[in-house]
């Protein structure tokens, strides 16, 4: 029987985390618009589909649940990033994790710059 010649896309090499704090105005729009939306299924369909991989896990230095994105995309200009956020809870790390991709970085991590000013003492 002969082999399937289907090759997966290449993976972008793991190049480390792209870190976005936000800022107080962010973290109150954050806690008033976002945090109170439920959070569907087919926005992470939606991601895997694009190119990233998703996952949660226990964040020992926070004592809560990291919720990241790793863009394995390399012809993205953030290939090979990870973006993350953490929170007490999955629900509330989930939600943070989008609302860094969506709304403060519009989908393009490249256009915040890597370290941001402040971080909240409830998630990040």
């Amino acid at each position: 029987m002969a082999k399937s010649t289907t090759r997966k896309a290449a993976k972008a090499e793991w190049k480390g985390y792209h870190k976005i704090n936000l800022t107080s105005e962010q973290t109150k729009e954050f806690e008033r618009d976002y945090l109170p939306k439920e959070v569907s299924l087919s926005e992470l369909d939606l991601l895997a589909n694009n190119g990233y991989k998703f996952s949660i896990s226990w964040d020992s230095y926070n004592s809560g649940i990291s919720a990241s994105l790793y863009c394995q995309d390399k012809k993205m200009e953030w290939g090979g990033y990870t973006l993350s956020a953490w929170a007490a809870d999955a629900e509330t790390a989930t939600k943070l994790l989008l609302y860094k991709h969506y709304i403060v970085a519009l989908g393009q991590w490249e256009i915040v710059p890597h370290e941001r000013e402040g971080s909240s003492t409830k998630f990040g």
